[in-house]
């Protein structure tokens, strides 16, 4: 079954497809400029920017009528404010799916105009009619795995709102597949573990711009191969001399279809020796007549739907004239305290009395399920490192069992907290934002001697003492940390350039308790002008951007001139990224032509290449709005000239293998003062902003 959940109001992608309508009156000195809504559908909500426009200011907006498909309707779905003009779509669950046109009034210079068609809207249904999957099967064999170029797509069947990102539901540990962003499924050649034969459903999930569906069982994806290896609790077993005998259950490297396991030697020859042809359970039969001292060497045929492989020497079974049966009185666990998050094991008490036993976990409580394993052949008790288990105190039954009897022993297991445990570290900013974390660590200098002077010493949460370390980025040369304190000592300005900083926190290193918090802290050396001022000022200077959402910053806190308007600043040159917390397949650099396995360079060649062009990495083009302006959702980013906001755009940050940025980017602003665009490209070098990525904003 496929289970959709929709979130039913959501931001909504406008394209900037300019839709200019003139007054038709013969007198009128006013055009009026909305763009192009796409990417809404039934129950989401938007809200335009204001209207650009050529003539005199207009005032007074009204909407005068709409129009789905060319008919008058009714509705209250859409409003306008009357003195911006930006218009607002809500309450639109029972629009309709089709094309809206609004007709929009408005006043200017002491007369009323009307614009036809004004404000257009494609309402899209809010998922595709289908989404299937090319192949409903695919089979992999176990040896090609790590090569095979088969892959399973997305099929999307009928117009929806646009898809952003498609995701597995996969098994922990097991992450064998993924899904790029274009929707083809393919082997996870970065998973880190083995990969083991098997038959894997995989469940799908589509974020869209309407919210976000799971298609359970979308595709299945056999792993197949013939039986690799066998190997069971111990390589060798104990038999009391005329008593019966059964070994524990095998683990088989194999596919699962059509599995049998069947004696293929045993030394010396006997027929008192079975095994289990569908779980390899050994067996010896009560009265077998074995010799005390006496030992059997075993040689296993194991087959499945693929074929067949031999085993020599799996099992070794040994015959000895007396069998302990466990002794409950020497059966104990000491009591195990663990600290929230780490790992810990605890082994049976010294002295357990008993032969050949086997563990099991007895009525294990539902918050320590997955939680804890079980050594079945030595009876240890175990969580890994990052488990998520409670503080609080718990009681694990353990059996221990052989064929003479069984004994139940309890461990007591107690998790405090973390003591170790803290979620922050701030520098704070020198730019008057609040440091509650609301805003990145960020300050502002213009001279090398201001720079030095900074008194930068961290605040955090941690309760327990703390080892710093620093990495350097960018610029910030010669800066150095009290591994103790933390405290940082600055160097490195470079004036109109910026820097950045890396740094780590550790409390409780070397501990199960070991817990690391790293931030970044950004720095900007914009040198001001003769009066005071600077050119441009972003405050906050580092713009934080959801690579799945996009973002448009505020508007500069100032320009530095006389005419605002007579700026013209966009991106140009030296262009850098930095990882923070991404993948280790993101790799920081300065785009160029050299180094191509760099994240930045990946950017730039999927900008070319939905341009259907060679990439070219000494281009500004993938980050300018003067490239871009006739249909700036391509750009990768950009400074919109009508404001100089900074525009990030929406699954642009995001590699091929749909995985997030989390780190830094930077790139050089050149600007001019005079309005003449033509002057820009060598116009005068800052780097102003900060573009920091991370799906938590």
């Amino acid at each position: 079954m496929r289970v959709r959940t929709l979130f039913l109001t959501l931001a909504v992608s406008a394209l900037a497809v300019l839709t200019g309508c003139a007054q038709k009156e013969e007198t009128a000195q006013l055009s009026l400029y909305y763009p192009q809504v796409t990417n809404i559908g039934p129950s989401m909500s938007f809200i335009s920017d204001a209207p650009s426009y050529h003539g005199p200011q207009p005032s007074a907006f009204a909407i005068e009528e709409v129009k789905l498909d060319g008919s008058a309707i009714q509705t209250s779905s859409f409003s306008i404010n009357e003195n911006s003009g930006a218009v607002s779509i809500s309450d639109s669950e029972g629009l309709a799916v089709g094309s809206y046109a609004l007709t929009i009034s408005c006043e200017a210079d002491g007369r009323r105009f009307k614009f036809e068609d004004a404000f257009l809207v494609k309402m899209l249904p809010i998922a595709p009619e289908k989404i299937e999957a090319s192949e409903s099967v695919l089979v992999i064999p176990l040896a090609d795995v790590l090569s095979t170029d088969k892959t399973v797509s997305v099929i999307l069947t009928g117009e929806s709102v646009s898809i952003q990102s498609y995701s597995l539901i996969q098994e922990e540990g097991k992450e064998y597949f993924k899904v790029s962003k274009a929707g083809v499924i393919s082997v996870n050649t970065s998973f880190k573990g083995e990969f083991l034969p098997g038959t894997y459903p995989l469940s799908l999930k589509v974020i869209s711009y309407a919210g976000e569906s799971v298609y359970e069982n979308f595709v299945t994806i056999k792993i197949t191969s013939l039986p690799v290896s066998v190997k069971y609790p111990s390589e060798s077993g104990k038999v009391e001399a005329g008593l019966a005998y059964e070994s524990g259950v095998p683990t088989v490297k194999a596919s699962p279809e059509g599995l049998a396991f069947a004696l293929k030697a045993v030394t010396p020859a006997t027929d008192k020796i079975s095994v289990n042809a569908s779980n390899g359970v050994i067996s010896v039969a009560e009265g077998n007549g074995f010799e005390v001292g006496s030992s059997y060497v075993i040689d296993l045929t194991v087959s499945n739907e693929y074929g067949s492989a031999d085993f020599t020497s799996v099992f070794t079974l040994n015959t000895v004239a007396f069998i302990k049966p466990v002794d409950p009185a020497t059966f104990k666990y000491a009591p195990t305290e663990a600290i929230q998050g780490g790992a810990f094991s605890a082994a049976p008490a010294a002295g357990l009395v008993g032969d050949e036993l086997s563990f099991e976990f007895v009525d294990l409580a539902a918050a320590l399920e997955g939680q804890l394993s079980l050594d079945a052949a030595n009876g240890t008790v175990s969580a890994l490192k990052g488990n998520t288990i409670a503080p609080g105190s718990y009681t694990v039954k353990v059996k221990a069992s052989n064929t003479k009897g069984n004994a139940t022993a309890d461990l007591a297991l107690t998790v405090i907290e973390n003591p170790y445990f803290f979620s922050y570290i701030r520098y704070g900013n020198n730019l008057d934002l609040a440091n509650d974390g609301t805003y990145a660590d960020q300050f502002r200098v213009s001279s090398a001697e201001a720079l030095a002077a900074l008194e930068l010493k961290p605040t955090t949460d941690a309760k327990t003492a703390l080892v710093w370390s620093l990495a350097i980025k960018h610029q910030c040369g010669g800066t150095t940390i009290d591994e103790a304190t933390g405290q940082l000592t600055m160097s490195g300005f470079k004036a109109n350039n910026q820097g950045l900083i890396l740094v780590t926190a550790t409390a409780g290193q070397g501990t199960s308790g070991e817990t690391s918090v790293t931030v970044p802290v950004f720095f900007s050396f914009l040198q001001p002008q003769t009066n005071g001022s600077l050119i441009i000022d972003y405050t906050p200077f580092v713009i934080q951007a959801n690579p799945r959402k996009g973002v448009r910053s505020a508007t500069p806190k100032s320009i530095g001139l006389a005419d605002p308007s007579l700026l013209i600043a966009d991106y140009r040159r030296t262009f850098n990224y930095y990882n923070i917390a991404g993948p280790e397949t993101h790799i920081s650099g300065t785009l160029n032509t050299t180094n191509t396995n760099t994240f930045i360079y990946s950017r730039w060649k999927a900008y070319f290449t939905q341009l259907n062009k060679a990439v070219n990495a000494g281009s500004k083009d993938p980050a300018s709005y003067y490239t871009n302006k006739a249909n700036l959702a391509q750009a990768l980013l950009y400074i919109d000239a009508t404001d100089k906001s900074v525009v990030v755009n929406a699954n642009k940050w995001v590699d091929d293998d749909n995985i997030c940025a989390n780190g830094a980017f930077s790139g050089q602003v050149t600007y001019v003062t005079d309005g003449n665009e033509g002057g820009v490209n060598s116009g005068s070098q800052i780097f102003p902003i900060w573009i920091w990525f991370d799906e938590k904003f």
